[in-house]
């Protein structure tokens, strides 16, 4: 029973940061915006869309399961690890996150200058493929260096529910975005308060694992 609870409470934190996260324009906006100006079919826009989306995805899991592994070893060395080491990690972490509340900078070429690859397809696609892979969402790592404490299949869990609702949310926003919806293509308080949010989320998760134990 208390497995069940701690993981629906990992689970509901995975998938409410993986939204939170898909929300911030750097991670589609620059997209559609080349996508303009370079005349991309939709079919185009979308198929880069979803390669930049894994690639994102991919980096994070990767960095992900090898923090798994590194809450399997504790576990494993400290018994206390799961129970108590792991929801005040969680905490102390979400209180850094609340307190910073720095805006959210994400390594996508919002900065970088279009004429520069003009008419270039190909290196437009390894921009935003490469180095969206080599931008993790650190925000979540968190959560599977916890989720290493109650096994590999825990970790891998939440690398599946972390993949689908990112990739499906960040497909999602480019393809409103490219139609012309801008509900979220400005939205100031999800960019300003990502960090804000994301730590509530830790902690909450944090004192649930506390205390339930």
């Amino acid at each position: 029973m208390y497995f069940c609870l701690i993981m629906i409470g990992l689970l509901s934190a995975t998938l409410i940061l993986s939204v939170i996260h898909a929300l911030i324009p750097n991670h589609w906006l620059p997209l559609v915006a080349v996508a303009n100006a370079e005349k991309w079919s939709p079919r185009e826009l979308y198929l880069v869309g979803f390669a930049s989306a894994f690639a994102h995805v991919l980096g994070t899991i990767v960095l992900g399961i090898l923090l798994g592994l590194v809450g399997i070893r504790l576990s494993e060395t400290f018994e206390s690890y799961a129970h108590i080491v792991a929801p005040v990690v969680l905490i102390v972490l979400g209180l850094i996150y609340f307190s910073i509340n720095l805006p959210h900078s994400h390594g996508t070429p919002s900065g970088v200058v279009v004429e520069t690859y003009r008419k270039s397809k190909v290196r437009w696609i390894l921009v935003f493929v490469g180095l969206m892979f080599l931008s993790p969402c650190l925000e979540v790592e968190s959560i599977f260096l916890t989720a290493g404490g109650y096994g590999l299949q825990s970790v891998l869990l939440l690398s599946l529910v972390y993949g689908v609702c990112s990739i499906l949310s960040i497909m999602l926003m480019i393809y409103l975005v490219y139609k012309g919806s801008k509900i979220f293509a400005n939205n100031e308080f999800i960019e300003h308060n990502e960090k804000r949010i994301t730590g509530l989320v830790l902690i909450i998760v944090g004192l649930l694992s506390f205390f339930l134990h």
